[in-house]
């Protein structure tokens, strides 16, 4: 689900300050959030739906498209295939006019001469000295920084889904679906020990192609992934069998762990596999979307642990 924010005008620097009614921010609360335990086996469009009644729940000020039917406007990353886990999961929400107040530790008069939101729009959301910096504590200031919004968030979330990182972005540029150009895979070979896994692995990556076959939308394609494979390692072992760390390319298509296992052990099944990192290329290199922060992240159960 896109948003339709307005975008700033050219050349116009963001502001972390309070806006004029009637004008639409260009800001964007951007979350990571993970997806582990039994929830991994809700699809994308459960995802979705749980996620807009925990920022109800929660009262952000997050925009709504218009009409008849207002639904709230947010955009997710790569959607995740059903049964996977990930720690690096996102989700961008356009933000209401008025949102966002510059404001530092200590200084409530930040707050001081705002037009506040109405109830419907939710409550102010701080940012320090202008800086769109991510979970910075705050207790002092009245209204909710990011690392009370992640935490807030994680509370009205299910179990199995957690916030690690709330931070404010300008609104320009790409979708993060579209900005996505690689992730980073952690998942298991059922029955295969870790010698047979590393010569398997050695195997295809010093194959010139490796031609896989899926079903989409009712038809078998077959496709070469070797292209997609950036990085491919086996890292251990779990109780069900070797563990493999995996980098591939999400262009032109995304390519799921369970096609390399297939490629490198027909006979063998996939245990759990979990997307660890979404990975965004620019000019600076590759970068995530949002980096845990260190107050709202907590440890979270390994695949060889």
């Amino acid at each position: 689900m896109a948003h339709d924010a307005r975008p700033r005008r050219a050349g116009a620097e963001p502001q972390c300050r309070s806006h004029p009614r009637g004008w639409e921010t260009a800001l964007r609360l951007r979350v990571r959030f993970s997806k582990t335990g039994k929830i991994r086996f809700i699809g994308h469009r459960d995802v979705a739906r749980v996620t807009e009644r925990a920022v109800r729940k929660v009262g952000l000020p997050v925009a709504y498209s218009e009409g008849f039917s207002p639904r709230m406007r947010m955009s997710f990353g790569l959607a995740l295939p059903t049964g996977y886990e990930s720690d690096g999961e996102f989700v961008e929400l356009p933000l209401v006019d008025s949102a966002v107040v510059d404001g530092v530790a200590g200084d409530t008069d930040a707050l001081d001469g705002v037009d506040a939101p109405s109830a419907a729009r939710g409550p102010a959301i701080v940012c320090r000295g202008g800086a769109h910096a991510p979970c910075e504590h705050e207790p002092e200031l009245d209204a909710p920084s990011y690392c009370t919004i992640a935490e807030a968030l994680s509370e009205a979330l299910p179990v199995g889904m957690e916030v690690s990182a709330a931070v404010l972005t300008d609104g320009r540029g790409p979708s993060l679906q579209a900005a996505v150009r690689m992730c980073g895979w952690r998942f298991e070979i059922v029955g295969l020990d870790e010698a047979a896994a590393a010569k398997a692995v050695a195997a295809l990556l010093a194959a010139g192609t490796v031609v896989t076959e899926r079903v989409h939308k009712g038809e078998t394609v077959r496709s070469d992934i070797r292209p997609s494979v950036e990085v491919l390692q086996v890292v251990g072992r779990s109780d069900l069998g070797a563990v493999l760390s995996a980098e591939l390319s999400a262009t032109p298509r995304v390519v799921r762990p369970s096609e390399l296992v297939s490629a490198l052990a027909p006979t063998h099944d996939m245990g759990k596999a979990r997307r660890t990192h979404q990975w965004t290329c620019g000019a600076a290199g590759r970068a995530e979307p949002a980096v845990p922060s260190r107050c709202a992240q907590r440890q979270k159960e390994t695949l060889s642990g």
